[in-house]
């Protein structure tokens, strides 16, 4: 990690710790969330297999406003560090083959006509990974995007129960965007162009 960017890190903890644990230990008491509000859920319809209250986890009643805007605050802080995380991932990964771009700015691959035109040329072309990891990668990442698929079809033509639907569905989108990733990694080439522009 860089000096600069345990700095600011320091300071975003500096700041944001102190708040987060006053927000944490006061504020007003939140509203029953759910179906009940005991610990044990309640059954919505004894004679139908739907039950969305049903679940894996024990659910809290309540959740006071100040509470919630910490959970928000951490899941944004954490989107934030999978996006970094993301892109320093795609970096590391395009830029382990060479570069093919020939002195002058010439790509020696053929590339469509308008990446290279009169105020447009390359700067640097590093060809796509194409392992056959990569492949057995998106392959394993494909059957997972299917069996949450499913698992999720079945979970909402059947009991329907609201944790389990929330699991399947996250990690179904989850799933996808690790696929997207895996096959842009290995199998998109990076490009590096430099384009000429009158202000």
């Amino acid at each position: 990690m860089r000096r600069e960017t345990a700095v600011i890190l320091l300071l975003i903890a500096v700041v944001l710790l102190p708040m987060w644990y006053v927000a944490l230990t006061s504020g007003t008491e939140g509203g029953g969330i759910g179906v009940g509000t005991g610990a044990e859920p309640v059954a919505v319809n004894t004679s139908s297999d739907l039950q969305p209250a049903s679940g894996y986890l024990p659910g809290p009643v309540e959740v006071g406003v100040n509470q919630a805007g910490v959970v928000a605050w951490v899941a944004l802080l954490g989107m934030v560090g999978v996006m970094v995380g993301t892109k320093r991932f795609l970096d590391r990964i395009s830029h382990l083959g060479d570069s093919v771009v020939a002195d002058g700015g010439r790509a020696t691959v053929s590339v469509p006509p308008y990446m290279e035109t009169e105020s447009r040329r390359i700067l640097d072309y590093v060809p796509a990974v194409s392992s056959r990891t990569g492949l057995l990668v998106v392959a394993l990442l494909s059957w997972v995007d299917v069996s949450f698929a499913a698992l999720l079809a079945l979970e909402g033509l059947g009991p329907a129960r609201t944790q389990f639907l929330g699991t399947y569905a996250g990690m179904l989108f989850l799933s996808l965007a690790l696929t997207v990733l895996a096959y842009t990694a290995y199998f998109v080439p990076s490009i590096t162009v430099a384009e000429t522009r009158d202000h």
